[in-house]
């Protein structure tokens, strides 16, 4: 087995071991408290946020350790250990997690933790031997740097205006609007890295402004929601038509996923209809057509 081999071996069984051990874990405590996801769960505030962070740890280190496992197979190592070693951080983030909100860790979840921090530590160190494929250009041009900041602040923006002026009500307390057409505007028109960064920047910078407590979750949300529709820039208009649809339901998955164990499975529901067929539904509808007619009228974007 050669090194880059076994740097994506190691990646991928960490990363799929601490996602997992962590909603074991979730599981096991709602289970000790008297509740199940199948039906409606009353929690804390502090206790909504425990699970939800416990959640979004273990999730992200699966996430960066699948971006590891991309980086290694372009044969960029370096970027490649980097990822490995933040999925490392991430995992013992939510390893020391129950402490911190007073909840007892069970054995096989520290166990876990420690298997799958091993694996992935072992991952960066192996990528770090192997000679690196240097990025081509800087990691952001000056023009995605300002078509960032410009769309995150509009995205931001019309997340607080519909909240404020004319509010949905979502029964999981979270935000429902149409502003992830914006979203998917820039993804397709300026590819990954600038619609992944608009989605979390825009909505984290809103959660914050808002006081949403589980602003968290919005990175891998609103990334994805970014990240997808971005890898049809240029693309059939029926390919990035899918890349939307893919995009709004991760983004609407993700928020579902968290909610099953912070309100229960049958106010999930619910909570998933409207941010699939709604806000990402609406946004789709808007913000596609908007793309077709800047392809054509801009030659810049041809």
């Amino acid at each position: 087995m050669n090194k880059q081999l076994a740097a994506k071996v190691f990646s991928g069984i960490g990363g799929l071991l601490v996602g997992t051990i962590s909603i074991i874990e979730v599981f096991s405590i709602l289970s000790n408290m008297g509740f199940t996801i199948f039906e409606k769960i009353s929690l804390t505030d502090p206790q909504k946020i425990f699970f939800s962070l416990l959640i979004f740890f273990g999730l992200f280190s699966t996430l960066l350790e699948l971006a590891s496992i991309y980086f290694m197979r372009k044969g960029h190592t370096r970027v490649s250990a980097i990822s490995s070693f933040a999925g490392v951080i991430s995992a013992l983030l939510g390893l020391i997690t129950p402490s911190m909100f007073g909840f007892a860790q069970s054995s096989v979840f520290l166990i876990g933790i420690t298997i799958s921090v091993i694996f992935m530590g072992t991952s960066a160190i192996i990528a770090l031997t192997v000679p690196s494929t240097a990025l081509r250009g800087p990691l952001l041009t000056s023009v995605e740097v300002a078509v960032v900041a410009l769309f995150s602040a509009l995205y931001a923006v019309l997340i607080v205006l519909t909240f404020q002026i004319y509010p949905v009500p979502s029964p999981t307390g979270g935000l429902l609007h149409f502003g992830d057409f914006v979203v998917f505007l820039v993804a397709l028109l300026f590819g990954v890295k600038v619609g992944g960064l608009v989605g979390v920047v825009g909505a984290v910078v809103a959660d914050f402004y808002l006081a949403y407590p589980r602003w968290y979750v919005s990175i891998i949300a609103h990334g994805l929601e970014g990240v997808i529709p971005g890898l049809t820039k240029k693309k059939s208009f029926v390919l990035q038509l899918i890349a939307c649809i893919i995009g709004g339901f991760l983004m609407a998955a993700t928020y579902f996923f968290v909610n099953i164990f912070i309100k229960g499975y049958p106010v999930a529901v619910v909570s998933f209809i409207q941010d699939l067929f709604l806000q990402a539904g609406v946004s789709i509808a808007f913000g596609l057509p908007i793309v077709k007619i800047v392809e054509r009228t801009l030659p810049w974007f041809r």
